[in-house]
């Protein structure tokens, strides 16, 4: 399915996103659609700038900074909760081939 076509069903059929899990910076959520259930994460997480954590600047060393989504903004997640609301989250997973047909 399209980004378009996956808008539609979620407006029209009203439908509940479902938490699935958790894992490595991701919430994942589940959805049925008119042609089957789909999967997608939503990242908690991004990485920050790399820095060097040798402060006299001659290490090889460097370390990159994780920090907390700024896309996730003031939103609550709750264990489910309708589809369309996750519009954003799913045209992301959609452009980045992570909206996957489970079912």
């Amino acid at each position: 399915m399209n980004k378009n076509e996956v808008k539609k069903d979620l407006y029209k059929s009203k439908v509940n996103a479902k938490f699935s899990h958790y894992t490595s910076g991701n919430l994942y959520y589940n959805v049925e659609l008119i042609d089957g259930v789909y999967q997608f994460p939503i990242s908690t997480i991004e990485v920050g700038p790399t820095i060097n954590t040798d402060y006299s600047e001659l290490s090889m060393y460097e370390t990159e900074t994780i920090k907390l989504s700024s896309d996730l903004g003031t939103t609550d997640f709750s264990n489910e909760m309708k589809g369309s609301d996750l519009n954003r989250w799913i045209s992301k997973a959609i452009d980045n081939n992570e909206f996957i047909k489970i079912k």
